[in-house]
């Protein structure tokens, strides 16, 4: 129900662990197999105390809600760089990004992950949005110029900031401003980077 990059507790060390131990031998293997990868593939790790990841699991798309954070901080042109994917280039390619942080939290609709109304107007979606901050649409659609949900996670308001906490407030002051009846989102979301970060500066 939300997401935030980049993850505090991923450092340099911890990041090249994970396409060592992870990434690396999963694409190799494929490709022993007779099955060359191509395209995205979305690792989901749990990492413990021991600073050692750990796979839950593997899924051949983008996360959901982690891509929004992401593709908020990613300066370069993501077409080209599918292109260069697919080209066998990607390489020869500098990906560029925004070394702020990003924060995502989803809007969802009373009774997700069970039985939700669809067909409601969301309201607020017509304020102009920051430079800084996303609405990433899901479940809607429109009907004559109105915007209506259309599933149970509808939006996915995310942010650039500073740090983590900036982007956190810029997110939940924006989310306060888009309504529909029974929408609901989590208030916790960057907690655990916060408490990390005020830790570390201790």
């Amino acid at each position: 129900m939300g997401a935030y990059s980049p993850a505090p507790i991923v450092d340099t060390s911890l990041n090249q662990r994970i396409l060592k131990q992870v990434i690396e031998p999963t694409v190799i293997g494929l490709a022993s197999e007779g099955i060359p990868y191509t395209g995205f593939l979305y690792a989901g790790l749990m990492i413990g105390e021991d600073n050692v990841p750990r796979v839950l699991e593997f899924n051949c798309r983008l996360g959901d809600p982690e891509t929004q954070p992401i593709l908020m901080r990613l300066n370069s042109d993501l077409a080209i760089l599918c292109d260069a994917v697919l080209d066998g280039h990607i390489a020869d390619i500098d990906v560029t990004w925004d070394k702020r942080c990003s924060l995502g939290v989803v809007m969802a609709s009373a009774g997700y992950p069970d039985h939700y109304d669809i067909g409601l107007p969301i309201n607020g979606l017509d304020r102009p949005e920051a430079d800084t901050v996303k609405v990433f649409h899901a479940g809607t659609n429109d009907r004559d110029g109105q915007v209506l949900t259309s599933g149970g996670r509808v939006l996915c308001v995310t942010a650039l900031g500073s740090d983590i906490e900036s982007a956190r407030e810029s997110v939940y002051s924006t989310i306060k401003t888009i309504h529909w009846p029974g929408s609901f989102w989590r208030a916790d979301i960057g907690h655990r980077a916060l408490a990390r970060q005020k830790t570390e500066h201790k």
